[in-house]
């Protein structure tokens, strides 16, 4: 199940100006497992998997027919070279097609394998056509763009001008092009293949930044309201379909107006930060959790009927360690579905229906002197 990760405590600060918004675009981290995670459960995600393969195997055919085109490999290494590459290509268009969408590693070690062997390709051509041929750099920078993060993206632009510069130069020591003519190529194949990256990849990164900020609490970085609605609305069928239980479960921290007026409000909001990173790991594996109030959290959970009550009965073990700088308990309300639950199958909203039981078992908790858990089966 995913869960939206907590972002970093501090953010770096630059000051303000053009540059000084490269810079932080540049140092920013990049959420690769928040990539890996909506490409594979987003219908989008298969799209882009078909795309890279048929790309690479594109490339594959190309670089086969370059074979017996006019300045194209020559003698043995350079025929050699070409068939591995395409057969690597290939080898790797499946894996694109039959494997889920990679992470973090993957991601970086085929753009890494897309450039060098884009690079060896045209090294054995000849230099007007490798020169040329250079434009397939800006599929990688595409590719670059949206799935790996900006040091990187710079590093493919790097490289990419690098190899464009060297072809450029060979064929300027040839002398077999007026200086004009290969300037006015290798500014056009510049242009093509470093203009659109590193501004696209900024504007995608703040886009991406700003979405899923509108759906986090700033201080837990837990989903909010709105962010918890869209999330349940992928999670809840899981239940049904799966033939197991689920589960909606409201905490809220006992006293916790007593814990502000005696500890100051800095204190409360650690507090809140850590009993939601508790919570966090006690729960996010099963569903989605989120705060929804000053100290009040709601979960949805997807688990099989042997683990729900243990799994319930077990966050007020999770959250209180009388070691704590303030130790603080909780009441926990949950309204528990078997899958052969009616709600299941009426047309009422039976996420609103299971939140209000919850919350009210936890009102029950609270007003029993808190520090407990109630269930209801719905």
């Amino acid at each position: 199940m995913s869960q939206a990760r907590t972002p970093p405590a501090h953010r770096r600060r630059t000051p303000e100006g053009g540059g000084a918004a490269i810079i932080e675009w540049f140092v920013q981290p990049h959420d690769y497992e928040w990539m890996t995670e909506f490409q594979n459960s987003h219908p989008s995600g298969k799209i882009i998997r078909v795309i890279v393969a048929l790309s690479l195997i594109n490339i594959s055919g190309m670089s086969a027919m370059s074979l017996f085109a006019e300045g194209g490999p020559a003698g043995p290494f350079g025929t050699t070279l070409t068939l591995l590459l395409c057969a690597s290509n290939l080898a790797i268009a499946a894996l694109w097609l039959l494997r889920p969408f990679p992470g973090r590693l993957g991601v970086i070690a085929f753009t890494v394998y897309a450039d060098i062997g884009v690079a060896a390709a045209l090294a054995v051509l000849d230099l007007r056509n490798a020169l040329l041929g250079c434009v397939v750099f800006a599929v990688i920078g595409a590719f670059a763009t949206f799935f790996v993060s900006p040091r990187w993206v710079v590093a493919h632009l790097i490289f990419a001008a690098s190899v464009v510069s060297t072809f450029a130069f060979l064929l300027y020591l040839r002398g077999d092009m007026d200086t004009i003519t290969l300037l006015v190529q290798t500014d056009v194949v510049l242009i093509g293949i470093m203009s659109v990256p590193v501004t696209s990849h900024i504007f995608l990164t703040t886009l991406s930044a700003d979405a899923r900020s509108s759906a986090l609490d700033p201080l837990t970085g837990l989903l909010n309201r709105r962010g918890l609605d869209a999330a349940i609305s992928e999670l809840w069928p899981q239940g049904r379909l799966e033939g197991q239980c689920a589960a909606v479960i409201v905490v809220d921290i006992d006293k916790f107006k007593a814990v502000n007026d005696l500890h100051g409000h800095d204190e409360g909001d650690k507090v809140i930060r850590r009993v939601a990173d508790r919570l966090s790991g006690h729960l996010s594996r099963y569903g989605v959790l989120g705060r929804t109030g000053g100290e009040e959290y709601l979960a949805v959970v997807i688990t099989s009927r042997l683990h729900i009550d243990a799994l319930i009965h077990g966050i007020r073990r999770a959250l209180h360690d009388s070691n704590d700088a303030v130790p603080v308990t909780v009441s926990v309300g949950a309204a528990i579905l078997y899958a052969e639950s009616p709600l299941w199958t009426t047309d009422s909203d039976t996420v609103s229906t299971a939140t209000r039981a919850a919350d009210s078992t936890m009102y029950q908790a609270k007003a029993a002197g808190g520090n407990r858990v109630v269930t209801t089966l719905i």
